[in-house]
This record gives C-alpha cells, structure tokens and sequence, in this order.
C-alpha cells in the first residue's frame, strides 16, 4: 500500500484523527523514499506509524493486492516486459493506481494535504526532523519539503506518469530495473488495466480495514 492508500484506510477507521496521525501513516514511505533510517515515533504520529504497518500487512496478505499483482504481471509480462521488471511494475504499479483513484476522494486529499502541511511546517516538523540520525537530519528535512513540494495526488491517475515513476524508481537496481524501451509498453499495459483498479478501489480499503480492526496486534 502507497502513500495516499494507508491515508485513506486510516480516514476510514479514523475520521476525526489529528493531522499529525495521517501524517505518521505516511511516515514510513516517505523515509523509504528519502533513503532515511528513522527511530520509532511516539503520542499520535507513532500511532499512525503502527497503523502503517498493519495495513501494509493486512493489503498485502488481502485477495484483492494478489489478486491484481498476479493479473497485472502476467499482462505485463505478455507485452514483453522483462519478468524482473514487470514483478516489480506489477507490485508497486498497481498500488500508484490505487492512490490515483483514493486521492479523487474529498476527505482523503484533504488529510493527505494537512498531513505534509503539518510535516513540513506544523508541530510535527522538529520532531520528525529529531527522529533521523543526527548525521542525516539536514538531508532528510530537505528531502521531505521537495517530496511535499512535489506533491502531485492526481499523477497516478495516468499510466504514462505511473510508468515513467516507475523507471526512476527502479535505476539502477539491477534485478528490476525498468529499461527505458520497455516504459511504453508498461504504460500502456498500466493505462488499459487502471478501470479495473477503479472498481474495485473501496473493496481494496474495506478488506484492508477489515483485517487491522479485527486484529488483536492493532488497536488505537
């Protein structure tokens, strides 16, 4: 599950959660995309990190996540995406357009935006600036204001910009990496299966949800 997908699940479970929650079920992925170890978060921003993680265990156990991955992998694979690649696209594809779909949710964009605006400017911002290496503290508040800055909830509504994040996501990585000749191919594989995405969106939320709230390892 991506960014805008723990958010919404989160707006589901919780609806009059603070700011700085959402933004602590967002905290994961964007340490993962700054390239930062963080120590663990405590009060309302660590509860939204352990909802993170529940949900990213509850979507990636679900029917609906294996279902697609394995649907969209094999059509990839099919257009001649190499097998390394397409697991790769397949997985995290499918999950960018999982976003694009939550993000056209009112409720949602609007936690998601408060939730950066509280990580770059409100409260949260020194203590999720403290949570770094003290080495790395500088670079990773950097990094989190160009990510926030380059915000953009509607991106994954497309295929091509779906593609075109996956093959800067995947440089140099050997094993996955999504060569610049095969970017076309994925963009039209993502652009022709993303309806079925769309369908079957609040199903994806509503497994999700059901799974966390029925667990014992979760509670708010």
């Amino acid at each position: 599950m991506n960014l805008v997908g723990h958010v919404a699940v989160a707006v589901r479970s919780s609806p009059d959660a603070p700011p700085l929650y959402f933004a602590g079920c967002m905290l994961p992925d964007l340490a993962a995309m700054a390239r930062v170890r963080l120590r663990p978060a405590a009060g309302e921003l660590g509860a939204g990190v352990a909802f993170h993680h529940a949900t990213d265990a509850a979507f990636h156990a679900s029917q609906w996540f294996n279902d697609h991955n394995v649907a969209l992998r094999d059509r990839l694979l099919d257009a001649g995406v190499d097998r390394g690649p397409a697991r790769a696209a397949a997985h995290a594809g499918l999950e960018m357009l999982l976003d694009g779909d939550l993000a056209d949710h009112p409720t949602v964009e609007r936690s998601v935006v408060r939730a950066f605006r509280e990580l770059s400017d409100g409260a949260a911002a020194t203590m999720v600036r403290d949570l770094a290496p003290e080495q790395s503290r500088g670079e990773w508040s950097e990094r989190l204001a160009m990510i926030g800055g380059a915000l953009d909830l509607q991106a994954y509504r497309s295929g091509d910009q779906v593609a075109q994040r996956l093959h800067r996501m995947t440089r140099g990585r050997t094993r996955i990496e999504l060569r610049a000749d095969q970017v076309a191919l994925v963009a039209e594989v993502l652009t022709s299966y993303r309806p079925q995405v769309v369908r079957g969106a609040d199903d994806a939320v509503a497994q999700v949800l059901a799974t966390v709230e029925s667990s014992t390892a979760w509670s708010r």
